[in-house]
C-alpha cells in the first residue's frame, strides 16, 4: 500500500486489502432500495412510486441498486482472485452464494407454498412445477418465478422476483474465473484490452458470449460487473477525491433522461460507490451486525408478497415498513446461523479468514 501524506490524493489502490470500508453498508442500502422500489409494484401502486418523474424514466430505484451490487461485486471478487487463487475464490463463491439460497427457495417451496396455495395439499406436492421451481438452487439457469396456485391473484404474482438476477452472478463469476486462469488479471493492460474488446463486443453481439449472452437483459449488470473489474485492475491509477466525488453524483444526475445516459451514467455511478465506500465515514456494520445484505435480497419479495396477500387494501409504504421489519430480522437470522458459519467452512479448509 503507498503512504498517502495528509496533502497527498489517495487512490483507489492505496486501500487494497483495507477492511475500513463501507461496501456492507452500500449492499445492506441497495438491497433495502431493492425493497422500497419493488413495494410498489408489488402492491399494485407502480405509477405513485415518487422517484419515477426524479429518474426521467432513464433507470428506477431497483435497478440502480441491482447495478451498484454487481459494480461492488466485481472489484471484490476480482480482489479475491487476484490475492488468494483458483481455489479459494471458487469456494468463496459457492459458500457465498449457495446455502442461503438453498435454504430460501426450500422454505418457499415447501413451507410458504404448502401455506398459501390455493390447490389441494396433495396436488400442489404433485405438481411438476412445484419440484421445478426447486432448480433455482443451482442459479445456473433463467429463474423459475411462479409456483402452482400461489399468488396468482396478486398484482405481481411471481414468487421471488429478485433472484434473477443469481444466474446472471453466478455466471460472471465463472466467466471471471476462466479469464483468471489464463492470467489476463495479473497484468493491467492486457486485463484492459480485454475488457474494451469484450465491451464492444457486447455492444454489437451480446447474445453471443457464452453463459451471460443468453438473456438480453442480463446485459446492464454484466456491464457493471464488468465496470468492477476495470476499476480493480486499475486501481493505482484511480484517485478518490472530494472534487472528484462531488462531480460523479452530479454527473451522474445530469445524465438522467439524457439520450447518453447509458454511456455516461455508469462510470459516474460506479466511480460514486468507490468513493462512498473508502472516503466516507467509516460505518463498521460488520462488527455490529454483520452482513445481512444478502439476506434482505432474496427474502424481500416474499415476504412483500405475503403482506400483500394478509394486506391487500395497504399500499407501498405499509408494506415497505412491515417487510423491512420481517425482512432485516430473517436476514440478521440468515447471517449469523447460516451465511457466516457457511462462510467459516473456507477458514477451516484452506486455513484463511473467510471473506464474502
Amino acid at each position: 500500500m503507498r503512504s498517502v501524506t495528509p496533502d497527498s490524493t489517495p487512490m483507489l489502490g492505496d486501500y487494497d486489502g483495507s477492511r475500513r470500508n463501507n461496501f456492507t453498508a452500500l449492499r445492506i442500502f441497495f438491497a433495502w432500495c431493492v425493497l422500497f422500489g419493488h413495494s410498489f409494484p408489488i402492491t399494485g401502486h407502480g405509477e405513485l412510486n415518487p422517484l419515477r418523474e426524479f429518474f426521467e424514466k432513464s433507470t428506477w430505484i431497483g435497478e440502480i441498486a441491482v447495478s451498484g451490487f454487481f459494480a461492488i461485486s466485481g472489484f471484490l471478487v476480482t480482489a479475491s482472485f487476484a490475492r488468494r487463487g483458483l481455489l479459494d475464490y471458487c469456494i468463496s463463491r459457492v459458500l457465498r452464494i449457495y446455502p442461503a439460497l438453498i435454504v430460501c427457495v426450500c422454505l418457499t417451496t415447501v413451507v410458504l407454498g404448502a401455506w398459501l396455495t390455493t390447490l389441494e395439499r396433495a396436488d400442489y406436492f404433485t405438481n411438476p412445477r412445484t419440484w421445478n421451481y426447486l432448480w433455482n438452487t443451482t442459479a445456473l439457469f433463467p429463474m423459475s418465478f411462479r409456483l402452482p396456485g400461489v399468488f396468482e391473484s396478486l398484482p405481481r404474482p411471481g414468487v421471488n422476483g429478485s433472484l434473477w438476477t443469481l444466474p446472471v452472478e453466478v455466471s460472471c463469476y465463472i466467466l471471471l474465473m476462466v479469464v483468471g486462469a489464463t492470467g489476463l488479471l495479473r497484468w493491467r493492460t492486457l486485463g484492459n484490452l480485454a475488457a474494451l474488446a469484450l465491451l464492444l463486443f457486447a455492444f454489437n453481439y451480446f447474445g453471443d458470449i457464452p453463459l451471460v449472452g443468453r438473456i438480453e437483459k442480463w446485459a446492464e449488470p454484466c456491464v457493471y460487473f464488468l465496470l468492477g473489474v476495470v476499476c480493480y485492475l486499475n486501481r493505482a491509477a484511480i484517485p478518490l477525491s472530494l472534487p472528484l466525488g462531488v462531480a460523479a453524483a452530479a454527473l451522474a444526475y445530469v445524465a438522467l433522461g439524457k439520450p447518453w445516459f447509458d454511456f455516461v451514467f455508469p462510470p459516474a455511478f460506479v466511480y460514486l460507490i468507490f468513493f462512498l465506500a473508502y472516503r466516507s465515514p467509516f460505518l463498521d456494520i460488520d462488527r455490529w451486525f454483520g452482513d445481512p445484505s444478502y439476506g434482505i435480497y432474496i427474502y424481500a419479495w416474499p415476504v412483500q408478497q405475503v403482506i400483500v396477500y394478509l394486506f391487500p387494501q395497504q399500499g407501498p409504504y405499509f408494506n415497505t415498513a412491515l417487510a423491512t421489519l420481517v425482512v432485516v430480522t430473517l436476514a440478521l437470522l440468515s447471517w449469523h446461523f447460516l451465511e457466516k458459519p457457511a462462510l467459516g467452512l473456507k477458514r477451516r479448509w484452506l486455513k484463511t479468514s473467510p471473506e464474502g
